[in-house]
């Protein structure tokens, strides 16, 4: 009997397809498959009404510290919007993450943030790219966040460093890394490159929509009327958002408001229309020297030892950008398999605020289908934000839930919109 079971074994072992079989996931994955893998799962792109250069929540730490205590390293990340996923990279340890964002330019933020990460060894040299300045003296290591931003806030925008910068990232996205990127493409990741480089520490959220940005001075005003803190008119630098003489309720240095129409790179026919920086957002030195409750910090930028874990997963192709609408039929979905077929789990989905653009009820339906298709466990765990008061700084609050626990309350209809699966989070 027992040599009768070891041959049917055997047979079954050689009759199996190998097709079948579950890959692991390779250490690095070659440019080839990278670009396999965004060409092959992306959507379309769509629009937004911000650009999202960067990020606008506080408190976007305070999730960090309760989470690690119950997800373990190695699980899959997913995410959206920009820099925002680094940070919680350098927390989770995953071993591969996605990107997901319906705006093709947040793609292209990805790879200039991915060519960037490759040829800086270290984060003062990091920020130098990405802010176009030269490295100051006296950063070393050990040098904290604080000391980093506070030199580079000092260190003046250096034009012929952009131009050459802007350079080396195209000749390692299209030459050595053989990325098939469009003209289009090219053109993005200029807009991008530039809005970074000239705003530099104090780079901001930023609104290019005119019916937004309208609607925003309308806020901006609502906010900052009534009875003054200072005597004076506003600051030049608000000119066209409040009426002639006007006085705010509070100082105006609490508030970004930046029209910017500075494109050194692009040809005044080609230049992209105004953008608008609008606040009361954080700035890149706000987020990087953001912290938890407790007072620890946990950005990528906050240690050497952040950096280079986030730096390493980029020089191994393991940061994966893609194109998709959360209820779109494609990208979550492909992003399931390629789980699926090298035996992962999704350990962390940072959502953002995305569930509150996604109505009627039919279309968030059809985002938790998405989610649905997921390979997930206990511990996997959305992380979601939305506009309200409470324990974290800033107007936006970060909060987060088990996946399977919310997706289970959609499937079962007991929460019908984004409000619902608010009240699920904490």
């Amino acid at each position: 009997m027992r040599k009768l079971t070891i041959a049917v074994v055997a047979i079954l072992f050689f009759l199996v397809p190998p097709s079948s079989a579950i890959e692991t996931l390779p250490p690095q994955l070659s440019d080839a498959a990278f670009w396999k893998i965004i060409t092959d799962s992306s959507e379309p792109g769509g629009t937004f009404l911000s650009e999202n250069f960067l990020s606008n929540e506080r408190g976007y730490q305070y999730v960090i510290p309760p989470l690690r205590r119950k997800i373990l390293p190695g699980g899959v990340y997913m995410g959206v919007g920009p820099e925002q996923n680094f940070t919680y990279m350098a927390a989770f340890h995953p071993q591969i993450a996605f990107i997901v964002d319906i705006r093709r330019q947040n793609m292209i933020e990805h790879l200039l943030y991915k060519a960037i990460f490759e040829m800086a060894p270290d984060r003062a040299q990091f920020l130098s790219l990405l802010f176009s300045r030269k490295l100051p003296s006296g950063l070393a290591a050990a040098s904290s966040v604080e000391d980093l931003f506070n030199a580079y806030t000092s260190a003046p925008f250096d034009l012929d460093l952009y131009q050459k910068n802007l350079q080396a990232v195209k000749d390692l996205l299209w030459k050595q890394h053989k990325f098939a990127l469009t003209s289009e493409d090219e053109a993005s990741l200029e807009h991008v490159y530039n809005a970074m480089a000239r705003a530099g520490t104090s780079l901001g959220y930023s609104v290019s929509d005119p019916n937004l940005q309208r609607a925003a001075s309308t806020r901006i005003l609502d906010l900052f009327s009534g009875p003054p803190a200072a005597e004076g008119p506003a600051s030049s630098d608000v000119t066209g958002f409040f009426p002639p003489g006007f006085v705010p309720r509070v100082p105006i240095g609490e508030v970004q408001i930046i029209t910017d129409t500075f494109t050194p790179a692009l040809p005044q026919s080609t230049a992209p229309p105004p953008r608008v920086t609008i606040g009361p957002f954080p700035t890149y030195t706000d987020l990087m020297t953001a912290t938890d409750a407790t007072g620890a910090n946990w950005s990528y930028l906050a240690s050497e030892a952040n950096y280079n874990s986030v730096r390493e997963m980029q020089q191994k192709n393991l940061i994966v950008p893609l194109v998709g609408d959360f209820a779109g039929p494609k990208a979550i979905r492909a992003v399931g398999q390629y789980l699926k077929d090298h035996d992962l789990t999704v350990s962390v989905f940072y959502l953002s605020n995305v569930e509150q653009y996604l109505t009627p009820t039919a279309t968030l339906k059809s985002f938790y289908d998405n989610v649905a298709t997921l390979p997930l466990n206990s511990s996997s765990s959305f992380i979601r934000s939305a506009q309200s008061t409470g324990v974290q700084p800033g107007i936006v609050q970060s909060m987060a839930s088990p996946i399977q626990d919310v997706l289970d309350a959609v499937i079962d209809g007991r929460a019908k919109n984004s409000a619902d699966i608010l009240r699920m989070s904490q």
